[in-house]
């Protein structure tokens, strides 16, 4: 058994060992969430499972979940009647990230990353983070909306080719019809993240197996 108290080495660590296609660990359940991985039937999604690049994660009414990124502890917050495909390109040192979001309410805490590090697609728009922290409303009658709670999310009307960047405190509006606005966040229309922005203070207890096949379990405390 391993125990590593510092969530930076933990993920380092976890990027080595685990290897392939394996980009995000679950860190937060709340109710009914389940995720596909290829041609399996969906299964329950639990804390501690590692998702793999191409998984798509579906949250049901009351249902929320929250996962980390094994490069750089960016975080993804998934609210109820969600639908996503996870997807990440892995490199030596850090994993391109996308996010091919169907429909549905997500939270993004990204790290610094470099140009298309860490992208956010729907049917209407692309948004491509520079190192921020927002939300992203996405319905297929209306559109989206990014709100923006710090740094720089740069917004991309796929329709019309528009773009703007949306900052700390105002939100975009990317419509069906092709328009692209900007304006001052109504502080009612944030939504309410479960586990606000620390994140949750808890235990991950991951099993594994090594190169030889043999069975091990790494126990991360993180904050």
């Amino acid at each position: 058994m391993m125990r590593l108290k510092q969530i930076g080495m933990s993920l380092l660590f976890i990027s080595v060992i685990l290897g392939g296609d394996r980009i995000a660990i679950v860190t937060k359940v709340i109710g009914s969430v389940n995720y596909t991985r290829g041609n399996d039937a969906s299964k329950s999604l639990k804390k501690g499972h590692i998702f793999e690049s191409g998984d798509v994660l579906r949250t049901e009414k009351g249902g929320f979940a929250a996962l980390i990124f094994i490069d750089d502890k960016s975080a993804l917050k998934i609210k109820e009647n969600s639908e996503l495909i996870i997807s990440g390109k892995r490199t030596a040192r850090a994993i391109a990230k996308e996010i091919n979001l169907d429909s549905g309410t997500i939270r993004a805490q990204v790290g610094k990353q470099k140009r298309g590090g860490f992208v956010i697609r729907t049917s209407v728009s692309v948004a491509s983070v520079k190192g921020t922290d927002f939300w992203l409303i996405s319905d297929q009658k209306v559109g989206d909306s990014v709100i923006g709670l710090e740094g720089i999310v740069s917004l991309l009307n796929q329709i019309s080719g528009e773009t703007l960047d949306v900052t700390s405190g105002f939100t975009g509006l990317s419509s069906m019809d092709g328009s692209l606005q900007s304006f001052k966040t109504d502080p009612k229309t944030i939504p309410v993240d479960p586990i606000g922005s620390a994140g949750d203070s808890k235990k991950l207890i991951i099993e594994f197996e090594d190169a030889s096949g043999k069975k091990k379990t790494l126990i991360i405390d993180y904050k």
